[in-house]
């Protein structure tokens, strides 16, 4: 049983096998000896790639792309003898969460942001499952990802020569038995461009034959398949490829302890930064929280609210990269870190002060979702900051694990909140901004078409009735501008939620596609 389990253990543990020149390890040969199996599995998975996304970036069939894509990256890992590990769990939840919301909204933004969140956090979760990751820090898994995105360009042809080294071990072990897939390969890739050039030259030579092709490449639609073909390509060689960097292992493990540089150096720019920060701390004290100083003339509260905001955002998050760069790159140093904690607390000031004075913004202009995401911004720093100033004073506090914690967090709480819904109840309820209330997502439709969110609309009916036009093509209604922005917001929505299948089915879609029918 021991016997059994030690190869495991090695493998869980440290690199199969020290790095040579050519980056061979015990994975790259796995992965060559064991050709076929990967390279049907990435084909098999860049045609499941396509069937799910192609055309379809917020349908149902994306959670389950999500799904698949973990089972298929966890069974390469089992064929290469790499372990599963336990709290692995937390990343996969992650990814499945941001995957089912992706077919559950319609907005933009969030779709984005889902997407960038799922490719990151499947890169963390590579890495943490290939490499022990157990004592690495944030610019440790900042340089880990960019270098496995480096070597992901360089094993871009890998499926060419891990074939190639694949078919050679067979005619060495198997000398009398002679393969056909490396010739029939080739004369496929001759008879591509023969094919090309004969048909356009056939097509030129007969009439009936022109008409007979066209008719048939109308039929097929022949450029859906190219474009099917050439995502298919795509993936194909992007999956292979990833998991040929992956199997690289060309990253150290064990983090260096290097001397660092003089912390004298951070001291000087650190303290005058901090002088000046709690100068403006004590204005933002005096101005917005007590509010006993007066303001400059011709200002008003929301006018010295509008001005500032977006600086004090940029400022944070400029202190929180400072105040990680200091401790990373500097040797230890009470002052410094006396230093440190009072820009965390000048910052949580910054933070209020920006919060406050975005919150006094939208209480006069109303709601948009920049300005929503610059309140959960607000809140992720100030989170962030918080476990920042306790890593000051304790080293050992897991600061990378806890920042991926709440972003993570925090993120699916923002993306599964229908921030679209929550800005269209708000500016209906304080009677602002119809035109951006007509420029919202699917996800607003439950308020803006909702007679009991909305008490501008007595009912859908009722909207389209005063937004009609005669047979002279004039507004019978005379006050049909205020009813002018529902009905674009109807007619996009009309619009958008038509045709839809079942593979680009969106929960978001299919509750406005209720309104308008």
């Amino acid at each position: 049983m021991e016997e059994m389990m030690e190869p495991t253990t090695t493998v869980y543990l440290q690199p199969a096998e020290r790095i040579t020149g050519d980056l061979e390890t015990e994975y790259t040969r796995s992965m060559r000896r064991q050709f076929p199996s990967f390279g049907i599995g990435c084909l098999i998975y860049s045609a499941f790639y396509a069937f799910c996304l192609y055309k379809n970036t917020s349908g149902i069939t994306y959670p389950f792309f999500v799904v698949g894509t973990l089972c298929c990256f966890f069974f390469s890992m089992k064929k290469l003898g790499v372990p599963f590990k336990k709290d692995s769990v937390f990343y996969i939840a992650g990814i499945v969460l941001l995957g089912i919301s992706n077919c559950l909204t319609a907005s933009l933004p969030i779709l984005f942001m889902n997407k960038c969140g799922i490719l990151l956090l499947s890169l963390i979760l590579m890495l943490h499952t290939i490499y022990n990751d157990r004592a690495w820090n944030f610019p440790r898994y900042f340089t880990a990802v960019f270098q496995t995105i480096g070597s992901f360009f360089c094993c871009l042809i890998s499926p060419f020569s891990d074939m190639v080294s694949y078919f050679d071990a067979e005619k060495k072990e198997k000398p009398g038995k002679k393969s056909y897939f490396l010739p029939a390969l080739i004369g496929i890739v001759i008879a591509i461009p023969l094919l090309f050039c004969m048909t356009l030259l056939l097509v030129g030579a007969d009439a009936v034959f022109e008409n007979m092709l066209f008719r048939l490449i109308k039929t097929l639609n022949i450029l859906e398949v190219i474009k099917i073909l050439v995502v298919i390509t795509v993936v194909f060689f992007s999956s292979y490829a990833l998991l040929s960097a992956l199997c690289r292992k060309d990253i150290k493990e064990k983090t260096e302890e290097k001397a660092g540089f003089d912390p004298v150096i951070a001291i000087v720019f650190t303290s005058l930064l901090s002088i000046l920060y709690l100068v403006f701390s004590i204005v933002q004290i005096l101005y917005l929280f007590i509010g006993n100083m007066k303001l400059p003339e011709n200002y008003t509260y929301a006018r010295y609210a509008r001005e500032g905001f977006f600086q004090l955002l940029a400022v944070c998050v400029i202190n929180l990269l400072l105040v990680l760069i200091c401790l990373y790159l500097f040797r230890e140093s009470k002052p410094l870190r006396v230093i440190l904690a009072v820009i965390c607390g000048c910052t949580f000031i910054m933070i209020f002060s920006s919060a406050l004075r975005m919150i006094m913004y939208i209480d006069t202009y109303a709601l948009t979702f920049l300005r929503l995401f610059v309140l959960w911004a607000l809140a992720v720093i100030f989170l962030l900051m918080a476990g920042v100033t306790v890593f000051i004073f304790y080293s050992r506090f897991p600061l990378f694990l806890y920042g991926l914690a709440v972003v993570g967090i925090c993120y699916t709480f923002l993306s599964f909140s229908k921030p679209d819904y929550l800005i269209a109840g708000y500016n209906l309820a304080n009677g602002a901004d119809y035109d951006y209330l007509s420029s919202l997502s699917a996800d607003a439709a439950p308020a803006i078409l909702d007679p009991s969110v909305n008490p501008y609309l007595i009912s859908v009916e009722d909207m389209l009735e005063k937004t009609s036009v005669d047979e002279n093509g004039y507004y019978t209604y005379p006050d049909y501008l205020d009813y002018y922005w529902m009905k674009s917001y109807y007619c996009k929505m009309e619009d958008c939620t038509k045709g839809m299948g079942i593979r680009d089915f969106n929960f978001s879609l299919y509750r406005a596609g209720k309104y308008v029918k």
